[in-house]
């Protein structure tokens, strides 16, 4: 009796023992082992999936912007030329080209910035034209500066007067045209336009070297003087050729209307052997217009800011 006593406790001891190991193992498979699993299994999810990147980008943005907020403009538009340099990448570059260009443009048409600006007294036989010849700027420039809504001139007026040294760059693949201004030799970027079209000619390839020729403004048709009472309505041009080879040329212009292509209807009459009456194009379509194409208010824009001589690099 006592043997068997001990054999039925010894078979238990042992399964006692078992069911531990089986415990012990199935603990382990669940909290460290199948752990593991799931850990590099989310880890694969994550390599796979595009997650969204950190813009560093925008901490810059925002703190160049609560300096301009907090009447600082020079050292927030500063902070935004940074930016521009440093994260060219980032999504806030957009808005800081557009901010940096409306504080600069601010600034230059304010009557209480007086850097590069001086007085000028109208002389007897004097004329807008006269007087941008002896400044090195242009009459669109001085009507801006001095918001004169006429073009006539007393002796003994007053006019604020600064020389022009705007040039311009182009980046095609961008589509943006950059207006830059030259303090001391070296060109800095003031403002930035997106152009809604380029179309350069095809014998002209990137880089290249252009300068502005002589503007124009058109009327009905009719070349005009900033004189004319219909100035401001007309159509603006601003071309640029090579230096010393003015048939390689484009020009800075609004966007052409679209013109309509004739047709021609065959008659059901001319139709032969049953054939019903088709329409087709009376000739091919004209080839497309090449220039610099710019919203008409950014066109006015840069008509007053460079003049003939200007310097235009086009890059790829």
């Amino acid at each position: 009796m006592a043997k068997a006593q001990f054999k039925l406790l010894l078979f238990l001891i042992v399964m006692g023992l078992f069911a531990g190991v089986l415990a012990t193992g199935w603990w382990l498979y669940e909290n460290i082992l199948l752990r593991e699993q799931m850990v590099e299994k989310d880890l694969a999810a994550m390599k796979g999936k595009d997650r969204p990147r950190i813009d560093p980008g925008v901490r810059r943005f925002d703190a160049a912007i609560d300096l301009i907020r907090g009447g600082s403009v020079a050292e927030g538009r500063d902070a935004l030329y940074k930016l521009l340099q440093q994260f060219p990448d980032s999504g806030s570059c957009a808005e800081a080209r557009r901010i940096i260009g409306e504080i600069n443009m601010d600034q230059l048409f304010s009557p209480s910035y007086t850097a590069g600006k001086k007085e000028y007294i109208v002389q007897p036989g004097d004329s807008l034209n006269l007087i941008a010849q002896k400044n090195q700027t242009n009459v669109d420039f001085i009507l801006r500066l001095n918001g004169m809504m006429s073009t006539t001139l007393q002796p003994g007026d007053r006019l604020t007067v600064a020389p022009i040294q705007f040039n311009l760059g182009i980046s095609v693949g961008k589509k943006q045209v950059i207006l830059f201004r030259n303090v001391n030799g070296k060109d800095y970027p003031f403002k930035f336009y997106t152009a809604k079209n380029i179309e350069l000619p095809s014998s002209i390839r990137a880089p290249a070297a252009f300068e502005v020729g002589t503007k124009s403004a058109q009327f009905e048709g009719k070349a005009i003087l900033a004189t004319d009472p219909h100035y401001h309505e007309a159509e603006k041009w601003v071309p640029a050729h090579r230096p010393k080879a003015a048939n390689v040329s484009f020009a800075f212009r609004v966007p052409p209307v679209a013109k309509a292509i004739a047709v021609v209807e065959t008659p059901p009459a001319a139709a032969k052997d049953g054939a019903t009456a088709s329409t087709a194009p009376a000739a091919l379509p004209p080839p497309p217009e090449t220039g610099i194409f710019l919203a008409r208010e950014d066109l006015e824009e840069l008509f007053a800011l460079v003049r003939r001589g200007s310097k235009v690099e086009v890059a790829r």
